[in-house]
């Protein structure tokens, strides 16, 4: 049994190599007797699903117990299960382990195979979400939507907050293969809610409405009079919104939030949404780290969430010399994200991670024909900066959690 923090969480990180099968998760929640009798909202998509899912908790937090399933973490383990704003202790982390040790145990004498660390770390949250009565529980997706664990339950509302290219191995090639995936998570009659201004796409989203019976939102042309400068300002069936959280993108994942809770609570008091709304923060996108000189800490990841950063940082350039500090795991498309990033960078610093599953950083300097040098610390940027310099770490979230946790030491 787990003594320690750190035993515990080794244990299920090193709970990999499975395929992914429902039926497994299925078996596992009869065995452990969980009770799912509460509201259910699941969210797939490419990117914002953290901020929708924040922003959805947000709104609910002051009228219900809201427990929140999302993934990756920025700086702890613990953030990535949460009811209302209280993150899941290490105490309680240890106490489930141990719960879940006896049942990896029970699952492979009798079907001869491991539990993975995804279903492992979503079972913790259900018997997390179970022991303290929520009333509602939202659920981030993590790869796809068809064959991904989230998609276990029959959920109250299915959102879909963007479609673009990431995990094409898993995925599919094209928009509509990656599509069709994400759409693998909705059920007959149920309420649905995406956000799309993508004709093609429109058509396949169409056609699952209709085949499933669906109570469709796009968000799409609800919004209007976006701005984004020092918070981003919003229009939603002509009301003024705000927020904290950068981008113009961040309109339409507050919207879909906002359709969201409407469908389980149709006079839901508008205090609580405009509250919700404008309070949300999120750790690493797009966030200021930084005012002197402005440092920008992005955990984009992927060529969409680079392009909608893009949108933002460009209003920011001026004249100033803009240095991008930039690392990711071999996972990655690394060249065209550096060949979005070449519209605003002057000078690349490629952060060399010390991490086994890292790309060779003399692929980064060959993706551009940009000033760029290899750094190893962060100390050595100080080199490169001029009195009206903007630093941004981008590349991807696990760097970004890295930058992230260094600042905070």
């Amino acid at each position: 049994m787990f003594q320690t923090l750190s035993e515990a969480l080794d244990y299920l990180y090193n709970q990999r190599n499975s395929h992914k099968d429902l039926e497994r998760l299925r078996r596992c929640i009869k065995k452990l007797g969980i009770n799912l009798n509460y509201k259910k909202i699941l969210i797939a998509g490419t990117n914002g699903k953290g901020s929708t899912a924040l922003f959805i908790k947000n709104i609910l937090k002051n009228s219900s117990k809201v427990g929140c399933f999302t993934s990756p973490f920025v700086k702890r383990f613990n953030e990535r299960i949460m009811i209302n704003d209280r993150q899941i202790s290490d105490a309680e982390i240890m106490y489930y382990m141990n719960e879940l040790f006896n049942l990896q145990d029970w699952y492979k004498t009798n079907f001869n195979e491991i539990i993975p660390f995804f279903e492992l770390t979503l079972l913790m949250a259900l018997l997390y979400f179970q022991d303290r009565d929520i009333n509602i529980a939202i659920f981030e997706c993590g790869i796809g939507g068809l064959n991904d664990s989230c998609n276990v339950f029959d959920a109250d509302v299915s959102i879909i907050t963007s479609i673009g290219y990431d995990h094409l191995d898993v995925l599919g090639n094209t928009l509509e293969e990656i599509l069709k995936n994400k759409l693998g998570i909705v059920r007959q009659n149920q309420n649905f809610i995406y956000c799309n201004n993508n004709n093609d796409l429109e058509i396949i989203y169409n056609d699952y409405i209709k085949k499933f019976n669906l109570n469709a939102t796009n968000v799409f042309n609800l919004v209007s009079d976006v701005k984004s400068d020092k918070y981003t300002e919003f229009k939603y069936n002509n009301k003024l919104y705000r927020t904290k959280l950068l981008g113009d993108f961040q309109a339409y994942n507050a919207t879909i939030a906002i359709e969201a809770v409407k469908r389980l609570f149709i006079n839901y008091p508008e205090i609580y949404i405009e509250e919700g709304i404008n309070t949300s923060y999120i750790p690493a996108r797009l966030e200021i780290i930084n005012n002197n000189p402005l440092t920008i800490l992005d955990g984009a990841h992927n060529i969409d969430a680079i392009k909608s950063s893009i949108d933002y940082l460009s209003k920011l350039k001026d004249n100033k010399k803009f240095i991008t500090v930039f690392s990711c795991l071999n996972n990655k498309d690394y060249k065209n994200m550096i060949k979005e990033l070449d519209s605003i960078t002057d000078v690349y610093l490629f952060f060399d991670l010390n991490d086994e599953r890292k790309t060779d950083i003399n692929l980064f300097i060959e993706s551009t024909n940009k000033e760029s040098h290899i750094i190893y610390n962060v100390d050595e940027i100080n080199k490169y900066l001029k009195d009206n310099s903007i630093i941004l770490y981008t590349g991807s979230l696990h760097f970004a959690s890295y930058i992230k946790n260094l600042k905070n030491n």
